[in-house]
């Protein structure tokens, strides 16, 4: 076999050479995509001579020889074909499609590597778990979207949880929403949650506690990481709402999810929110980011280990918290704060094998939030979000396809440029926050959404 393409080896292309591709099973979580190398050296005659040397009865020497060449080369080859249709006699039918390789004709620019779990033109399912940012907003269908046009068959499962619906009802109407609307998105949302809410089987382990500001009554809280949190649901933990009661239970999720190739996590947000209702979901305590992000990361933990048990092989992607909002426009004094967050939660889930974490950025000054309801991504926002997903599963190696993106100082620029029209790099224009690439190749302007503001 020849050595594993290095990754981050990237290439703008239009077309590459077909590779021939074997995945191989984890290692400690991390895939180990291989090239297997067919070719064979040809078979020389060595000895000085051109004629093999005759000696009496030897006269058959040349042409046993030469068979058993033959047959020896014929041997090698079957071999070959038997270890890439079947490498180390693993069963990797979970992970992906065969390596088959399709031309890209599309309109975006785009980068292609080797060795990819998911080759260029191969097939993946995918799956949404989270809080009302997946129902609110388009970035999993957009990222279906983006996916559908850089070639990749985004296929269906049987996906049958009582609480999976396939498509985010409630999202403003972006300008390409005819793009990907008609496509079956397979999520769980529940608007208002807290990680807490997706991380459990049952209640068995809460405890009847006195409620902070409550003037009599006893309610359910387990210890987390050393604190209390509620084992009740929704925005507050209110428990008189009947969705305070309501479980989602972790095994279900990790049933119907772990059928994925790629499952998207966006469960935590509202744990950093609860300065909103007086943290009444950790019983009236104040806690600060650095307490709130162990107990964060304990219950995406517990989510993504149900998964794995399923499907080790499926890659979890945990969203980052977005930054701050205020009306339409992104808060610059607490990105500091937003970038700490991540930067814990971020270093606690990615001790899980095959797991990534999600890191995205919005524009200063230009319109990325809804107003209605508060404090979520409208379409361009959404948009940068699923352009970076891919672009994390490429870096990680699982997507052989991705958007071509700027780097360095010309990734700021692009993200925050003024005019689409004065755009001429697709790359760039690709990774604007205003704009979109047109079907038609041009960079046109992307609006907020109908329903947005």
């Amino acid at each position: 076999c020849a050595p594993t393409a290095p990754r981050g080896v990237l290439e703008r292309c239009g077309t590459m050479p077909a590779p021939a591709m074997a995945m191989h099973d984890m290692e400690d979580g991390v895939s180990s995509p291989s090239t297997v190398n067919p070719q064979l050296s040809s078979v020389r005659k060595e000895g000085g001579g051109n004629e093999p040397r005759r000696c009496g009865s030897s006269v058959w020497t040349f042409p046993i020889v030469g068979l058993t060449v033959v047959l020896v080369a014929m041997a090698v080859v079957l071999l070959v074909l038997v270890l890439r249709e079947h490498p180390g006699g693993k069963d990797d039918s979970k992970v992906g499609s065969p390596p088959e390789r399709h031309e890209y004709d599309g309109q975006y620019e785009i980068v292609e590597q080797e060795g990819a779990r998911i080759p260029p033109g191969g097939e993946l399912s995918i799956y949404f778990v989270g809080g009302s940012n997946v129902v609110w907003q388009t970035w999993p269908g957009q990222l279906h979207g983006y996916l559908k046009r850089l070639k990749y068959i985004v296929a269906p499962r049987n996906y049958t949880h009582q609480d999976v619906a396939f498509k985010a009802e409630e999202a403003p109407i972006c300008d390409d929403e005819a793009e990907y609307s008609s496509l079956a998105t397979p999520l769980i949302a529940r608007p208002g949650w807290g990680s807490w809410g997706f991380a459990y089987d049952s209640m068995d382990d809460c405890v009847d506690t006195p409620l902070f500001g409550e003037t009599s009554g006893l309610y359910l809280f387990r210890k987390t990481a050393g604190r209390y949190v509620s084992c009740l649901n929704g925005w507050g933990c209110r428990p008189w709402k009947e969705q305070a009661h309501q479980m989602v239970r972790v095994s279900d999720i990790a049933e119907d999810a772990g059928m994925a190739d790629v499952v998207m996590l966006s469960t935590w947000v509202n744990d950093f929110k609860q300065q909103y209702c007086k943290y009444k979901c950790y019983n009236g305590t104040f806690l600060d980011h650095a307490e709130i992000a162990p107990i964060t990361i304990a219950n995406i933990r517990r989510v993504i280990q149900a998964i794995h048990v399923v499907n080790p092989n499926a890659f979890v992607v945990v969203m980052a918290l977005y930054p701050d909002a205020k009306r339409s426009l992104v808060v610059e004094d607490t990105l500091d704060d937003i970038a700490a967050i991540n930067t814990l939660v971020e270093a606690g889930v990615t001790q899980e094998p095959n797991t990534a974490f999600v890191n995205f950025a919005l524009a200063f000054g230009r319109d990325m939030f809804q107003v209605t309801p508060p404090g979520h991504p409208n379409c361009r926002g959404d948009r940068l979000m699923a352009t970076q997903v891919i672009h994390e599963l490429f870096e990680h190696g699982i997507l052989g396809r991705a958007l071509a993106l700027p780097t360095g100082d010309k990734a700021n620029e692009c993200l925050n440029a003024a005019s689409c029209s004065d755009i001429v790099d697709k790359a760039c224009c690709q990774a604007a926050a205003i704009c979109r690439v047109d079907p038609d190749g041009t960079c046109i302007d992307y609006g907020v959404g109908e329903g947005a503001v």
